[in-house]
Order: structure tokens, then C-alpha cells, then sequence
């Protein structure tokens, strides 16, 4: 038995890694298109330039495919298998679906489990990389370092919050410009309520505070006081700087527990963080549920020799839970369902229709 369970993990690994060359060749093709178009017209760069940026970007697209990756590659296994008779071979021998299943389901939660713990923040690296090779070759990034747009931070404090607002920022200096700080604290009915504000022409972030150039403080009750600089305490660090200009940036599994209790120290909303998170961790039994999946549509169809309805079908399924997965977790992402429940729900959901509807082709 543990022959055969080799034997079948080791076909089930090949086709996965199969299907995650051909999909994974798909993406970077179009990636590849996308970033010249997009790089071609305006800055110098050559092919290699431009298939070295598709290379960067390849591991963290691919992460949203991992599942069509798996659903594909046992599909291929099963219909290999199916079509060498060898899955005949194996009911006559009184092996059960479950029983040869068992090797697949065992692959797929181990991808699942390195791909969380390990190909994630290859991923993630991956992604600063090419940030920091467009920064290089594009002649407006490495030129100026100005940030010609609003930046808003928070900071959190034990008898309320800070609110940070620039028109520009430095961020190479830690420089903001056109500053406003706003310093809320609790009143005696626990309720937060603005006591001061500080204008400034500029504010630099420096190790533990901001050195704030003139100046304007307005405290509530009191007249206009200028000051040439003042220094400030902050916990805010570059990083929070870097973070803010890019608001959609996603960090690694093994960042997000401290990002996400970063953020709820500063008063900002942790719920992207913690729906990334979640889903990270249900990634192994979403690898699991496409497995069953595929089971159940390559088993049933390959009695009756249909090839193409598996294709169809497969497609139809991979798809069809895709679309679902991104809603519900549209839904996660922005509170109105918890994040834990968006990121399991659909998972759960097609594990058991899969787990259920074998079990009615298979034991009737």
C-alpha cells in the first residue's frame, strides 16, 4: 500500500508541477506584453530589463492562481491515470476513490503549507525587488523623490491619538512638508476630543521624534504660539512613511502579526491585514478542497469517457469558486463579514460539497 501511495503522490506532483509551468508561462506571456507596453513608450529599457521585471512580478501573480494550479494538475493525474487503466486496475484490486485519493489530498495540503510558510515571502521579496529595479531604470522614480500627493498617518497614544496630514513628503528623508498635526485626547466622559493643533512648513522624522520647523500651535482656549522648532515624541518609524505612500502593499505571512498589531496600536483599521492573513492560512485547505473537486469531476467522467466535459467543467469549477472566493473576500476586506469567516467560508464550503458529492458517485 505504501508503494502505491508513493506511486500516486508522485504522479499527482508531476502533473501540479505541469500545470504550474504552463499557467505560471501564461502569466509571465501577458505580464511580459503588460510591462512593455507600459515601460516601452516612455523610459530606455531592453528585453532583458523587461523580462527580468516579468520574472519579479511572477511569483506574487501566480499566488492568486495556486489553486487553478492544483485543481488542473490532479485533474491531468487522475485523467492519466483513468486513461492507462490504472485507476481500473485499482477498484478491481478493492481500492476505493478514498483510498487513492488519500496521496493527492496529502500533496496538495503540503503546497499549500510551503507556499504559505515559504514561497509567500519569496513572493513578497520578490515584489520589493522589482519596486526597487523600477525605481532604478525609470528616470522620474530615481530623480525625483518627492511625493507629490497627500500622506495622512495616525498614531496611537494611551489618552488618544495623533493625526498626521502632509501635502508632500520626502520619503527618502523622512522629510513631510506642509504639515498639520492633530492631537486628540479623552475627556473626563471618555470621549476624544481635539486639544491642539500644529501647522508647519516642514517635519522631519528622526530616531523617536519629528523635528518640526516653523511652526504654528493652536491649543483649544488659547491664542496662536510660533515656534522655529519643537520636537515631538513619536513611535512612528521610516517603514510607517514607506507604508502609507503605498497603501496596497502586502507583507509576507510572517510580517502580518506585527503589522496587524502596528496598526491597531495607531488606531488604523487592520482588517485587509487580518483578511490576508486568514486567507494565507486556509490556503492548505483550499489546495485540499480542489482536490476533492477535481476528484469528483475527473472520477465521474472519466466512467463515461468525457474528456472534454472534464476540461469544460473543470474550468467552470476552478473559475466559478475563483469568483466566489474574491467576493466573499471583497466582502472581508472591507468589514462587512468578519475576515476570518470570508477567508474559510468558501473553502469549508467547497470541501464538503466536493467531500459530499463523491461520496454519492462513489458509495451511492
Amino acid at each position: 500500500m505504501k508503494l502505491i501511495n508513493r506511486y500516486i503522490a508522485k504522479r499527482v506532483f508531476k502533473a501540479i508541477l505541469v500545470a504550474f509551468i504552463i499557467i505560471t508561462g501564461i502569466i509571465m506571456l501577458v505580464d511580459f506584453v503588460e510591462t512593455s507596453r507600459d515601460l516601452g513608450g516612455d523610459i530606455d529599457v531592453n528585453m532583458v530589463n523587461i523580462l527580468g521585471l516579468t520574472a519579479l512580478n511572477a511569483p506574487m501573480l501566480v499566488e492568486q492562481t495556486i489553486p487553478f494550479v492544483v485543481l488542473f494538475g490532479v485533474m491531468g493525474a487522475l485523467f492519466s491515470l483513468n486513461r492507462h487503466s490504472e485507476l481500473i486496475v485499482l477498484r478491481a484490486a478493492g481500492l476505493s476513490a478514498w483510498r487513492f485519493l488519500i496521496p493527492a489530498v496529502i500533496v496538495s495540503f503540503i503546497i499549500g503549507v510551503i507556499w504559505t510558510l515559504a514561497f509567500n515571502p519569496l513572493a513578497a521579496m520578490s515584489q520589493n525587488q522589482r519596486n526597487t529595479v523600477l525605481k532604478q531604470i525609470n528616470p522620474d522614480a530615481k530623480n525625483s523623490k518627492i511625493i507629490n500627493k497627500p500622506l495622512w498617518l495616525r498614531e496611537g497614544r494611551e489618552q488618544g491619538h495623533i493625526v498626521i496630514h502632509a501635502k508632500r513628503a520626502d520619503i527618502d528623508n523622512h522629510i513631510l512638508y506642509d504639515v498639520t498635526f492633530y492631537e486628540f485626547e479623552n475627556n473626563a466622559s471618555g470621549k476624544e476630543e481635539m486639544t491642539s493643533r500644529y501647522d508647519a512648513a516642514k517635519a522631519k522624522l528622526l530616531d523617536g521624534f519629528w523635528e518640526i520647523s516653523n511652526v504654528t500651535e493652536n491649543e483649544v482656549g488659547k491664542a496662536a504660539t510660533k515656534y522655529m522648532t519643537i520636537s515631538r515624541e513619536t513611535s512612528i518609524v521610516y517603514n510607517d512613511l514607506r507604508d502609507s505612500i503605498n497603501s496596497k502593499r502586502k507583507p509576507p505571512f510572517w510580517q502580518l502579526s506585527t503589522e496587524i498589531k502596528k496598526a491597531k496600536k495607531a488606531g488604523y483599521d487592520p482588517t485587509r491585514l487580518i483578511m490576508r492573513f486568514n486567507k494565507l492560512l486556509s490556503l492548505p485547505l483550499t489546495l485540499v478542497a480542489m482536490t476533492i473537486i477535481a476528484a469528483a469531476a475527473s472520477l465521474n467522467l472519466s466512467r463515461s469517457g468525457g474528456t472534454i466535459k472534464l476540461l469544460i467543467l473543470g474550468s467552470m469549477l476552478g473559475f466559478g469558486v475563483f469568483f466566489l472566493d474574491n467576493l466573499i473576500g471583497a466582502f472581508g476586506e472591507t468589514g462587512t463579514l468578519p475576515p476570518a469567516l470570508a477567508a474559510w467560508s468558501i473553502p469549508l464550503f467547497v470541501l464538503a460539497s466536493g467531500l459530499s458529492y463523491l461520496s454519492w458517485i462513489e458509495d451511492g
